[in-house]
C-alpha cells in the first residue's frame, strides 16, 4: 500500500479529486454552453480535465491497494465500484473536452489543415458541446456519489466505535 507521511495515499489524493473534479465539470459545462467565455476557459478547463483524469486514476489505484489492506465490507466494495465509475467519468470528460478544444481552438485549424473543414460542420461541434455538458454533469454527479459512499464506508460506525 502506498503511503505518504504514514497515511494511505488514497486518503490524501481523494481530496484533490473531490475539489477539482466538480470545478472541472462545471468549467467544462460553461466552456460548452458559453461560446463567449470559450476563449478564456479553453486552456484552463482542458488542462484541469486532463489533471483530474490523472488524479482520479492515481486515487483509484491507491484506493485498490487500501481496499486489499482493509477487512472486506459491503460499504468498501460499494465505494470501490463507484470509484471505478468515477475513473471512467473522468476519462470520458477529459476526452470530450480535448475534442472540443481541438474543434474550437482557432489556431488548431492552421496546425492541422483538415480541422478547418471539420470545424465548419456546425452539427459536429454542437454534438461535442452536448457531450461535454453531459460528461460534465456525469463527472460532478459521480464525484458526489463516490465521495458519499467513501464517507459512509469510513464513518458509518463512528458512534459505535
Amino acid at each position: 500500500m502506498l503511503e505518504f507521511a504514514g497515511l494511505p495515499a488514497h486518503i490524501l489524493l481523494l481530496h484533490s479529486v473531490i475539489v477539482l473534479a466538480p470545478i472541472a465539470g462545471l468549467g467544462g459545462i460553461l466552456y460548452a454552453l458559453r461560446p463567449t467565455w470559450r476563449r478564456v476557459l479553453q486552456w484552463p478547463v482542458t488542462i484541469l480535465a486532463v489533471l483530474v483524469a490523472g488524479l482520479t486514476i492515481l486515487t483509484a489505484n491507491a484506493g485498490e491497494a487500501l481496499e486489499h489492506a482493509l477487512p472486506g465490507s459491503r460499504l468498501i466494495r460499494e465505494h470501490a465500484e463507484q470509484g471505478q465509475l468515477l475513473e471512467i467519468a473522468a476519462e470520458i470528460f477529459a476526452a470530450v473536452v480535448i475534442v472540443l478544444f481541438v474543434l474550437t481552438w482557432p489556431r488548431m485549424a492552421s496546425v492541422v489543415p483538415f480541422l478547418d473543414k471539420v470545424g465548419a460542420h456546425r452539427w459536429l461541434v454542437l454534438t461535442v458541446r452536448i457531450f461535454a455538458v453531459l460528461a460534465g454533469v456525469f463527472l460532478i454527479y459521480q464525484t458526489v456519489v463516490t465521495g458519499h459512499t467513501g464517507a459512509q464506508a469510513t464513518w458509518s460506525d463512528w458512534r459505535t466505535g
